[in-house]
């Protein structure tokens, strides 16, 4: 059933752009669909850097109680072998730490960040929760000092915490307008989507934690998620049912291929060998994409 639906997915992806020119300007990788796994209510997916996968649920509105599933590996997660569950209040954004800590955004009922203590051979225990002036906190990532970023959706703040398993001090560093939902760093380059302004845009992470927007964005309405891996950017919109692929290296609306009828994707993640994987929610599945 996954391989035929994957042909599916596969044969109804279409390309809007009609831009060539553009689209060969960073050698623009292009998806195809490989297979799709079997996941009740996919929201958001999180890679370890040990290579284990998280995948929440989403079990319809605010307040719901919901089961994130932990894979140790990309195989166990294909084989569909589970290590261990963890429960948190609607949870719709993951990350994991350079130890393998598990964050989880919960939000409006909670709005708070709910922190998991891996305890070892992919077991978690409860730590703490942060809380305090949060507003529907969405968007997680971490950067290569260990500090965690924050996408308050409703505030429209983007907030740093320098050492959030120890200390939940924190700072906002940036404010953008309501609807941040998505955020993504590798390096020295943060990308932040907002579902208000229909926006993903582009900047540049300081040493000090700071940030500094970019000119070049792109326009994509309803934006929802992004993930980043290597010169791949891969946005997508729940709402729309939309995907936009682009490059690092020339990233704005001149440079995108908008990609139509994947399925409701909540959440991606990049797989440590460079996979990317989607929450397509509508359809109970994790699909499996290789980017070319």
């Amino acid at each position: 059933m996954g391989i035929l639906l994957a042909i599916a997915l596969l044969i109804a992806c279409s390309k809007e752009d009609d831009n060539t020119t553009a689209v060969n300007l960073c050698a623009l990788p292009l998806p195809s669909v490989q297979t799709a796994f079997d996941v009740a209510n996919p929201c958001a997916i999180a890679v370890s850097p040990s290579g284990m996968i998280a995948v929440s649920a989403y079990n319809g509105g605010y307040g719901a109680d919901a089961q994130i599933k932990i894979y140790t590996s990309l195989a166990d997660f294909q084989a569909g072998t589970i290590k261990s569950t963890v429960n948190a209040i609607s949870p719709e954004a993951l990350a994991f730490d350079a130890d393998n800590n598990l964050y989880v955004a919960e939000t409006e009922q909670v709005a708070g960040i709910k922190v998991f203590d891996h305890i070892g051979d992919g077991a978690f225990a409860v730590k703490k929760t942060i809380q305090d002036d949060f507003m529907n906190p969405r968007g997680l990532a971490f950067d290569g000092q260990g500090r965690l970023f924050l996408a308050d959706d409703d505030t429209g703040r983007i907030i740093r915490f320098d050492d959030p398993f120890n200390s939940n001090a924190h700072v906002t560093i940036g404010n953008w307008d309501a609807g941040v939902k998505g955020l993504a760093i590798q390096g020295n380059v943060m990308y932040v989507t907002n579902y208000d302004t229909g926006s993903v845009s582009r900047n540049t992470l300081k040493a000090d934690g700071s940030f500094e927007l970019l000119t070049n964005s792109i326009h994509f309405d309803k934006a929802t998620d992004v993930s980043f891996n290597g010169t791949r950017i891969v946005m997508s919109s729940y709402e729309t049912g939309k995907v936009v692929v682009s490059s690092d290296c020339a990233f704005g609306d001149s440079n995108k291929v908008v990609y139509d009828n994947l399925g409701k994707i909540f959440g991606t993640a990049f797989a440590n060998n460079g996979l990317l994987l989607a929450a397509t929610y509508d359809l109970d599945k994790v699909t499996q994409i290789v980017l070319f």
